[in-house]
């Protein structure tokens, strides 16, 4: 019975050190509404400069779609993510385009979209599962380390990247890198004392 408990730790660890950093990754648009999309490679929101961006979409012209909406989740330097945020698009003859303000200390983006067809029967989600698309900030934390283009290499710098809610120790080279050092503590000592022998 030991050994569920260490299964478990071993199957949270890498949703809570796992990201790729700098990678972004994007749905295949085959066989859906969509025929482009236009968006930016990355975004810029540093200490006193929150980020802006604006995405267009290309709807075919025998979808007979009404409406768009663009799903949006950013997250955070600190390891939180917000919840989603819907985001109506306008259509402009054909070219559905929007913008999202991304706070300041964002290391990344999520997104999908929710089409609406014409007639208000049917809707369709893009991708069906998930998040389709990530565009990651030009100075991100992925849980282990730093990076990004605007990432500083003087440390008298940081404070224009670093999350606030980080506690100063500014490691970037291993698993108890800030700030996901508390948890990955925490989910070793769960592990530690799973495999502990129980007294009667």
């Amino acid at each position: 019975m030991r050994v569920a408990p260490l299964l478990v730790v071993l199957i949270i660890l890498p949703t809570v050190v796992g990201e790729d950093g700098g990678v972004n990754s994007e749905a295949d648009l085959t066989g859906t509404p969509i025929e482009s999309l236009s968006y930016p490679h990355s975004f810029t929101a540093l200490d006193g400069e929150d980020g802006f961006m604006s995405i267009e979409l290309e709807i075919k012209m025998d979808e007979n779609v009404s409406s768009v909406e663009w799903v949006t989740q950013v997250c955070v330097n600190s390891g939180v993510c917000y919840p989603p945020v819907y985001n109506d698009m306008i259509d402009q003859n054909g070219t559905w385009v929007a913008d999202v303000e991304i706070e300041t200390d964002a290391s990344y983006i999520n997104w999908r979209f929710d089409i609406e067809r014409t007639n208000n029967s049917t809707s369709e989600r893009i991708p069906s599962l998930g998040w389709g698309w990530k565009i990651w900030s030009t100075c991100w934390f992925d849980g282990a380390s730093w990076g990004g283009d605007d990432f500083p290499t003087e440390i008298e710098s940081w404070e224009s990247c670093v999350s606030p809610l980080d506690d100063g120790s500014r490691s970037s080279d291993g698993l108890l890198s800030v700030p996901f050092g508390g948890a990955v503590l925490a989910i070793l000592s769960l592990g530690t004392a799973a495999l502990m022998p129980r007294r009667v």
